[in-house]
């Protein structure tokens, strides 16, 4: 990546708050979407536990996230490489002016299949994760409005609400917060029909690991009424050139050397 000189980074860097501060939620959504990528690849390899909150009872597995940015298009790849599944492995592909493409891989099935939009909101695999928060969802699926900018914990952050266009989600509203500095969202609030909060999903320990690319190294996701509990703490996070033939429904049983 390009490396400019500090002077012209404050210049830029001035000239970005001031239209910042004219973005609309749209504009803000888009941002993000496009904020945190690389052309190489990005890979990260975190432990996962999934707790039940009211027995206690937790389960701890590996896994594996790979994304690559291809021409403003996303690519990403997550697979579990312990615990009984072993190999399991989801991809999705961003699409320009469609929805975006979602396929399982179950090594006990042998083959993968294709995630349904009607499904973007069910859980990935026994975890808090839904198939939509591991990309299944696009900026254009919402309609937004921009609340107040608020500081939380020493950031500067953007506060959306958005507001999901299809009329069979089972969520009425989230409200996001994003820091402004690295466009990483720490606070979603997901709002079921009722109005009460359903889901929260929480990010912190911010870390740059290469030029305009941050990853949080803790993600918490809170299904509020089944009383469960998704962490995912970081390990290890770089940026490097990936093996661009990961990206193939038709090659996701193959081994990765990034395992």
């Amino acid at each position: 990546m390009k490396k400019f000189c500090y002077l012209i980074l404050a210049l830029l860097f001035t000239g970005t708050l001031y239209a910042q501060d004219n973005m609309t939620g749209e504009e803000i959504a888009q941002k993000a979407r496009h904020s945190n990528r690389s052309p190489k690849g990005v890979v990260v390899k975190a432990n996962i536990i999934m707790k039940n909150m009211i027995s206690g009872k937790t389960e701890t597995r590996n896994a594996v996230v790979i994304t690559v940015d291809n021409n403003g298009l996303a690519k990403g790849l997550f697979r579990f490489t312990n615990s009984s599944y072993s190999g399991t492995t989801m991809l999705t592909l961003e699409r320009k002016g469609q929805d975006n493409l979602q396929y399982l891989y179950l090594p006990s099935v042998g083959s993968p299949r294709q995630i349904e939009g009607s499904d973007k909101e069910k859980n990935f695999v026994d975890t808090d994760f839904s198939n939509e928060d591991l990309g299944g969802s696009k900026v254009e699926d919402y309609t937004y409005k921009r609340l107040a900018d608020q500081k939380i914990g020493g950031k500067d952050c953007y506060v959306l609400e958005r507001y999901p266009k299809s009329k069979n989600s089972k969520f009425s509203k989230h409200v996001v917060i994003l820091d402004k500095a690295t466009m990483i969202p720490i606070s979603v609030q997901f709002y079921g029909k009722s109005g009460r909060i359903i889901k929260t999903m929480k990010s912190s320990d911010i870390r740059a690991i290469a030029a305009n690319i941050n990853v949080p190294f803790y993600v918490e996701v809170t299904d509020v009424e089944k009383k469960t509990q998704t962490i995912l703490n970081v390990t290890s996070a770089i940026e490097k050139q990936v093996n661009q033939g990961y990206f193939n429904r038709n090659r996701m049983n193959m081994k990765w050397a990034e395992e």
